[in-house]
């Protein structure tokens, strides 16, 4: 048996060693501008799928009759994936080959080398291949995502954290999306994917680019939810960020500062780093999003002495984790929930000044609405986002609740009011809004929410 693996690693080796040649040549001309333009292979996972999207990028009709897709890999040779016969691609046009429905007659590992080839024959003279070998040093592909052509139908292939399955290949940034975000307990991910997600697709209607998902969700048992939630979110457009507590667990404060040994956590910080790792790898989540990146309100208590210090606890991991961010290549948006009040720096070590050199987004929960029916009145809240703007070159998205209290009960709000209360951020400096949460009031639309 060892010795019937070792040889088809080799004659995978050997195959993709050659790889396939687009000659150009007359026989092949009249497919010009057609390419594998994404594939996801994900069959080394239970239930696993595979697809493959071809794409027309010429400007004229393509017949792909007498084509075949081949699949070179550690079992098959030039195994036959699918034969085109009849099809017709449009200029612009796309087509999806899938396992689900029988387009493919096998499925593709990602976890392993493979190579994928559009030709007649298996001569080596091809319309277009595509091969996993040394594409990326993390191999596997992450639950949602896929290798694609960036640019669209074009460029060269890349490992990619979410596909974009019928449709233009492109990654989602802060450049590319609307700045509003909702958090999301992992407990409503069921409903945000019934009926054909549709409920994440009304929420990606109304203008909500971004969702702050729970820790919960990543760590828990049922990954089928997980899965099913990231899936339909890659498919809606949304970006899905991990939102990992720092500093708090299991209902206790954990410091950053070990004080009798006069140095911060260094093995807090890796974990949590780790984690946020994790959550990319096998998730596909595009942003880490930090909550309870503070003291308890007890940083004065953490400063044993001027080299080692609460505020400097703080900002030493999001440099951390910055650079480890950063250092993956694949744009992941950091952001974190900071304390509204002034005086943040002192109790909390939370200094928006110096955070921003590291984080991407900081969104300061600026929540009016305090329990006994207390309110605090529009311009605490205009005044508290300018000073957050104006102390950082970073991105600042201010948080607001969905709900107000009726004496100690929490009361959700009406969409007119919670709209007002986005409005109430236009001039301020801000660039979005954060709802805190979902399943407690009526989301408004913010399709045309311009706040700077």
């Amino acid at each position: 048996m060892k010795t019937a693996i070792m040889s088809a690693a080799a004659i995978i080796a050997a195959s993709l060693a050659v790889g396939c040649r687009t000659t150009g040549s007359d026989d092949l001309r009249a497919f010009s501008g057609v390419a594998i333009n994404e594939v996801a292979a994900h069959d080394e996972r239970d239930a696993g799928t595979t697809w493959v999207e071809l794409y027309n990028a010429s400007g004229n009709d393509v017949d792909l009759s007498g084509l075949k897709l081949f699949l070179y890999d550690a079992y098959f040779e030039g195994f036959v994936l699918h034969e085109f016969e009849g099809s017709v691609l449009a200029p612009g046009e796309r087509m999806l080959l899938s396992t689900e429905d029988g387009g493919l007659k096998t499925g593709i590992a990602s976890d392993s080398e493979f190579e994928i080839r559009l030709a007649k024959d298996k001569s080596g003279d091809c319309v277009d291949s595509f091969s996993n070998s040394g594409l990326s040093p993390q191999k596997q592909l992450p639950v949602a995502g896929s290798y694609q052509r960036l640019p669209d139908g074009t460029g060269p292939m890349t490992r990619t954290l979410v596909s974009t399955r019928g449709r233009e290949n492109i990654i989602m940034g802060l450049d590319n999306t609307k700045h509003n975000a909702i958090w999301l307990w992992s407990t409503y991910m069921n409903e945000w994917t019934a009926d054909d997600a549709a409920l994440m697709k009304q929420m990606k209607a109304l203008g909500y680019d971004h969702v702050l998902l729970n820790y919960a969700a990543f760590e828990s048992k049922e990954r089928t939810k997980t899965k099913k939630f990231i899936e339909a979110a890659a498919d809606a457009g949304l970006m899905v960020h991990g939102w990992i507590q720092c500093f708090y667990s299991n209902g206790n404060w954990v410091s950053p500062v070990i004080d009798e040994e006069n140095r911060y956590d260094q093995e807090l910080f890796d974990d949590i780093i780790a984690k946020a790792s994790a959550y990319i790898d096998e998730w596909g989540v595009q942003g880490i999003h930090l909550d309870y990146i503070r003291f308890g309100g007890t940083a004065p208590n953490h400063n044993p002495s001027p080299e080692v210090t609460a505020v400097g606890a703080v900002t030493e991991f999001c440099r951390q984790i910055r650079e480890a961010m950063d250092a993956r290549g694949e744009g992941i948006i950091l952001s974190a929930a900071l304390m509204a009040e002034n005086n943040a720096a002192y109790y909390y070590g939370q200094d928006a000044s110096q955070m921003g050199k590291y984080i991407h987004v900081l969104m300061p929960m600026i929540y009016r609405y305090q329990s006994g029916g207390v309110a605090y009145g529009e311009s605490w809240c205009q005044s508290m986002a300018k000073n957050f703007a104006g102390a950082t070159d970073a991105q600042v998205w201010a948080g607001l609740q969905t709900y107000d209290y009726v004496g100690t009960s929490v009361h959700g709000l009406d969409a007119g009011t919670i709209r007002s209360d986005c409005d109430n951020f236009i001039g301020t400096g801000v660039s979005g809004v954060v709802l805190f949460r979902y399943a407690l009031g009526t989301f408004p639309d913010v399709n045309d929410l311009v706040l700077e």
